[in-house]
This record gives structure tokens, C-alpha cells and sequence, in this order.
């Protein structure tokens, strides 16, 4: 393969306190052709002066454009939109990548003519110590793809994350985020690997995905969770139109899963938005699961979340009270 232009879109809002990590850890790639699209997206802290300082450090590579804030999905398509690479990758702000995510993903590739390369990822708290597994590549054609990436969201914490990924820029082609919405990667993907006609899969740990306690997942429940209904809703209506193994059953219990998901929530962080009743949320979501249970202990999700879900199904008081003793004793 000859020396194709990456596009590496890193969207940013107010994350001055790991922006420079973020951005040293692609400048420092050991692939060199790359273009770095530094998407401001309404900053009110130093970022926006951190992107400009890197500009003229690196003004043959880095492109740094400002806009008013239009959240995750609109920094992305902002930087989908004004990049030309070959090749498409993200990473978010906070976050890092290992020196040789690029070339790696590219030599994989190459070596499999696919059209997307997923990297493994581990969650950190800044340390970068870790074991990488002994290398293990798989390849997945035509729908094989589809029922792959569901089954993966179903038993995989952060299979759906468009950071894990080296994109050919034709298998996205015109497809956009959904704009306002978190969980705006689960129905993305979908569409883009859809286009495409063979991915490869390593198990290699290529992305660090930061969390310092103050990440979307683990705060307090608000009404902007309601978007991942949406995201298994639009997946839903999505995958419903293939008719091959297992796509429209796992689906379904990606839909199924989200009061689930949401009863969780609340049991381990409890309700951050004052104008969210928590009692009348909890009792409606507890009715939505108990209509969705025999799909979920039917489904390939994990033996734990199974036991969890049979919890939530009996009685959710009991189940907090349990969730909160256990944290006692987990740090």
C-alpha cells in the first residue's frame, strides 16, 4: 500500500485539563501522512488556544476549525464534512491512542483487503500499564459483518465506539451522526459497516478510553439518556429489514435491554435531573422490562446481567438496596 492521507477527526469541547495528550498522541504516530482536523466545538476554557498553539506547531498536518457548540455529533460531521484522507479515524479528546494505532490498522488492511480495522481499547484512569493478549485477527464479509457488530454491542462493553475503528472513507461514504443525540455510535456503525464488503478484527490494544468518574455512563440519570432509546430504536428499524441469522433478534434485545439499561443506572448512580420523579420513572421502567424479560434471558448478553435483569424483574427496591451494600465493598 502506497502512503494513503489519514483523516484523524478529534472533536473537543472544554477538555483542556487532557487535550494535549490527546493530540501528542497522534502527532507522534509512526505513520506520517496524516491529516489532524482539531474540531473546537464552542470551547469556553484553553482549548481552543491549545488547538491554535499545535497549529503552528504542526501547520502541514493539523487543521483547526471553531465553531459555536453543536455537540459530539456535530463536531464529528464538522469534521467529516472538511476532510479529505483516504482513510477515516476518531478519537476523543480526553482519550489517547497507542504510537502505532495507524500503521497497525493499515498493515491490517492491507493484509486482508477489508474496508474497516477495529482495534481492542481498554478503560484507564491515566495508568498505561497492561498486558496486551497474544494476537488474535478475525475477518467478517458480507451480512456476517452486521450479525457481528450486534452481537458484539450485546456481550461487549464499547463494541458500537467509532474510535476503535480505522475507516475506508468510501464505506462512509455520505452517512452522518445524528445530531443532539449521546449513543450516536450505535446506529452510525451500523449504516457504515453495512457498506462495507470485509472488516478485520484485532484483539490488539490500541485505543485508551479515559475515565476520571465524571464520564456520561457514570453520573447520575437525566433526560438526555433517553437518546440511547432512541439509538436501539433507529437500530431497530435498521436491522429489521435484513432477514439473515441473527441480526434482527439481536436487534431486538439491543431495544429490549434498554430499560434494563436504564433501572441500572439510576440503582448505581441514582437520578441527577431534579425534574425527573424517580419513583414514577423507576415504576414505568420496571413495567417495560418485565415485558422485555424472557427476550433478554433468552439473549447472548452476560450470565451477571442475566441474574441482574431477574433482580430488576422481582423487585428494583431490593435490588438497589443490594447494588448499594455490594458498592460498599468495591472500590
Amino acid at each position: 500500500m502506497n502512503e494513503p492521507l489519514v483523516s484523524v477527526i478529534i472533536p473537543i469541547y472544554n477538555d483542556e485539563k487532557y487535550l494535549k495528550r490527546c493530540i501528542n498522541s497522534v502527532i507522534n504516530q509512526t505513520y506520517k501522512n496524516l491529516e489532524i482536523i482539531l474540531v473546537d466545538d464552542g470551547s469556553n476554557d484553553k482549548s481552543a488556544k491549545i488547538c491554535d498553539d499545535y497549529l503552528i506547531i504542526d501547520n502541514k498536518r493539523i487543521k483547526v476549525i471553531h465553531q459555536k457548540n453543536k455537540g459530539l455529533s456535530g463536531a464529528r460531521n464538522t469534521g467529516l464534512k472538511n476532510c479529505s484522507g483516504e482513510f477515516i479515524a476518531f478519537v476523543d479528546s480526553d482519550d489517547w491512542i497507542s504510537l502505532d494505532y495507524y500503521e497497525y490498522c493499515l498493515k491490517l488492511i492491507e493484509d486482508y483487503n477489508a474496508d474497516v480495522a477495529q482495534i481492542d481499547f481498554i478503560f484507564t484512569k491515566g495508568e498505561t500499564n497492561f498486558s496486551q493478549p497474544k494476537q488474535k485477527i478475525s475477518t467478517y464479509s458480507g451480512k456476517d459483518i452486521l450479525q457481528y457488530y450486534l452481537y458484539s454491542t450485546t456481550t461487549t462493553t464499547g463494541s458500537y465506539s467509532v474510535c476503535r475503528c480505522l475507516f475506508k472513507k468510501n464505506a462512509i461514504n455520505n452517512i452522518r451522526f445524528r445530531e443532539g443525540k449521546n449513543n450516536e455510535d450505535i446506529d452510525f456503525k451500523y449504516k457504515v459497516l453495512n457498506n462495507c464488503n470485509k472488516i478485520v478484527v484485532s484483539n490488539q490494544i490500541k485505543y485508551f478510553y479515559f475515565q476520571d468518574g465524571k464520564s456520561i455512563t457514570r453520573c447520575g440519570f437525566t433526560n438526555k439518556d433517553f437518546d440511547l432509546r432512541d439509538a436501539a430504536e433507529e437500530l431497530w428499524n435498521l436491522a429489521k429489514k435484513e432477514d439473515y441469522g441473527d441480526i434482527c433478534f439481536l436487534a431486538r434485545v439491543k431495544k429490549a435491554r434498554t430499560a434494563f439499561s436504564f433501572l441500572s443506572k439510576i440503582a448505581y448512580y441514582g437520578v441527577k435531573d431534579t425534574n425527573i420523579n424517580k419513583n414514577e420513572l423507576v415504576k414505568e421502567l420496571t413495567k417495560e422490562h418485565r415485558k422485555n424479560i424472557r427476550i433478554l434471558l433468552k439473549s447472548p448478553i452476560p450470565l451477571s446481567r442475566k441474574i441482574l435483569s431477574i433482580l430488576f424483574f422481582v423487585n428494583y427496591s431490593l435490588t438497589e438496596f443490594i447494588i448499594n451494600v455490594a458498592k460498599l465493598f468495591v472500590k
